[in-house]
């Protein structure tokens, strides 16, 4: 049985200090992009906008602030899909399955090299798109299987809750979160 190798999370210096960015240059496409650290919040959105190493669009702000001001040593951001749009409505009709696979890869080893908490953060535009809530059912099996070392696809929340559809929209957006809150429910059967 051939195992997969899967990619070396590398931090680089880039404007602003060390920083995770996968890509390591600005392309149409980003799987990873965060600070380093041992124990991330890795946040995990639709899409990625323009952000980069230094230049960190208004989500991202969001997400770093919320970090650190619950004890996050660190924080990284993910996406269900790695094109990058500053408009969701012009992301791909159909998804370009190299770069969910890719993406996938990239989940895996920040899986592997941290121990992360981690956080459904798209709000309401899972929607946007009829594959991406097949693609976050991938990454949902990815942080129950028996290699990841962090916790499951939840933050914040005192029991589990199904996610059905209806919970799936009430996800919030990072940028409508106030400064020590992150809710997520637990993602625990149902998942839509």
């Amino acid at each position: 049985m051939q195992t997969e190798q899967l990619p070396r999370l590398e931090a680089g210096e880039y404007p602003g200090g060390i920083w995770y960015y996968e890509p390591h240059t600005y392309l149409p496409y980003r799987y990873v992009l965060g600070r380093v650290g041992r124990h991330p919040l890795v946040c995990i959105g639709i899409n990625p906008s323009t952000a980069q190493p230094g230049a960190l669009d208004p989500t991202l702000k969001s997400v770093e602030r919320l970090a650190n001001a619950n004890g996050f040593d660190s924080w990284i951001m993910f996406n269900v899909y790695p094109q990058r749009a500053t408009d969701p409505n012009d992301m791909d009709r159909v998804p370009d399955r190299a770069l969910c696979d890719e993406n996938l890869r990239w989940l895996r080893a920040v899986l592997a090299e941290t121990e992360p908490t981690m956080w459904a953060a798209w709000g309401t535009l899972i929607e946007k798109r009829d594959y991406l809530p097949g693609l976050m059912r991938e990454m949902v099996a990815l942080t129950r299987s028996g290699t990841s070392r962090g916790s499951p696809l939840a933050s914040g929340a005192k029991r589990a809750t199904p996610i059905t559809r209806s919970t799936c929209a009430k996800i919030p957006h990072p940028s409508r979160l106030m400064l020590k809150t992150i809710w997520t429910p637990v993602f625990e059967g149902g998942i839509p």
